[in-house]
C-alpha cells in the first residue's frame, strides 16, 4: 500500500509538473487575457504578464499603447489601406479604460491624446512581480462597433507593451535585463522589438446582428498597428506630469 500511494504521488507530481510547465510556456509573453471579442459589447480584460527581466528582477512597471487610428497604419488582407479607421469602426476613440488595482502595482494612470481618449496606459510602483510569477493588470474594453457598410469582418488592433525591470534611459533600453519589449518591429523608435511581439486585440464582426453587405464577399480582415510617432510619444511613463521613464 506505501509503495502505491509512493507511486500515485509521483504520477501525480509528474502530470503536475507537466501542466506547470505548459502553462508556462503559453504565458511566457505579454499578452492580452482576452484577445478576441464581439462588436458591441464592453469586455473586462487583462495585460497578461508572463515573466521579467531575469532570475533576480522583478517587472517594476508596464506601459501600453493601442493604436489611436488618427495616424495609425491599416492593413486589409495584408495590403496597406489609405483611408480612415472611421471606414470600418465608428466609434474607436473613449474604448480603453484602464481599472485601478493594487494588486500588483500601487500606481495606474491613463494615457491620452489630444481629445482626451485613453490610448493606453501604465501601472507601476509598489513590490512589482516577482520573475517566477505571473501578474494581471487589470482593463476594460469598452463596446467597439464594426461599420455596417464595411465589409470588414474583423479589426485587430495591435498593441505595443513595454515591461520595465530597471529605471533606465532612453540609451540603455535595451541593456539586458532592464526591460521586455512587447511591441511592433521595425518601426524605427527606440522601443521596437527586434521581431514583432505586439499583443493584438481583435473585435469581430457579429454577422447576426450586422451582416455583411452583399457586395462584400467572405469579407475582409483589418489590422491597426500605431504610428512611430504615437509610439515615441505614448510609451514613456509620466507620474504627475513628470516623465519618469525613460529617466531623463
Amino acid at each position: 500500500m506505501q509503495n502505491n500511494n509512493r507511486l500515485t504521488f509521483a504520477c501525480r507530481a509528474a502530470v503536475t509538473a507537466a501542466v506547470l510547465t505548459a502553462s508556462s510556456s503559453v504565458l511566457a509573453h505579454t499578452t492580452f487575457e482576452t484577445s478576441s471579442m464581439s462588436e458591441g459589447v464592453r469586455v473586462l480584460n487583462n495585460v497578461q504578464i508572463g515573466h521579467a527581466c531575469g532570475t533576480d528582477k522583478r517587472v517594476i512597471a508596464t506601459s501600453v499603447v493601442f493604436p489611436d487610428g488618427a495616424d495609425s497604419t491599416i492593413t486589409v488582407n495584408g495590403s496597406a489601406y489609405n483611408g480612415a479607421l472611421t471606414d470600418f469602426v465608428s466609434n474607436w476613440g473613449p474604448n480603453i479604460q484602464p481599472l485601478f488595482s493594487r494588486a500588483v502595482f500601487d500606481e495606474t494612470d491613463e494615457k491620452n491624446d489630444a481629445n482626451g481618449n485613453v490610448v493606453g496606459f501604465w501601472a507601476g510602483g509598489g513590490p512589482g512581480m516577482p520573475n517566477h510569477m505571473v501578474a494581471y493588470v487589470p482593463f476594460r474594453v469598452n463596446a467597439t462597433n464594426i461599420v455596417p457598410t464595411s465589409c470588414a469582418t474583423s479589426v485587430r488592433f495591435r498593441a505595443n507593451i513595454v515591461d520595465v525591470c530597471e529605471l533606465s534611459k532612453e540609451s540603455d533600453l535595451k541593456v539586458e535585463g532592464n526591460a521586455h519589449f512587447w511591441t511592433m518591429a521595425g518601426l524605427g523608435t527606440p522601443y521596437d522589438a527586434d521581431a514583432t511581439a505586439a499583443a493584438s486585440l481583435t473585435i469581430t464582426r457579429n454577422l447576426t446582428s450586422n451582416p455583411l453587405p452583399s457586395n462584400c464577399g467572405s469579407g475582409v480582415a483589418v489590422e491597426v498597428v500605431p504610428s512611430a510617432a504615437q509610439v515615441i510619444r505614448d510609451t514613456p511613463i509620466k507620474y504627475k506630469g513628470v516623465q519618469v521613464w525613460p529617466t531623463p
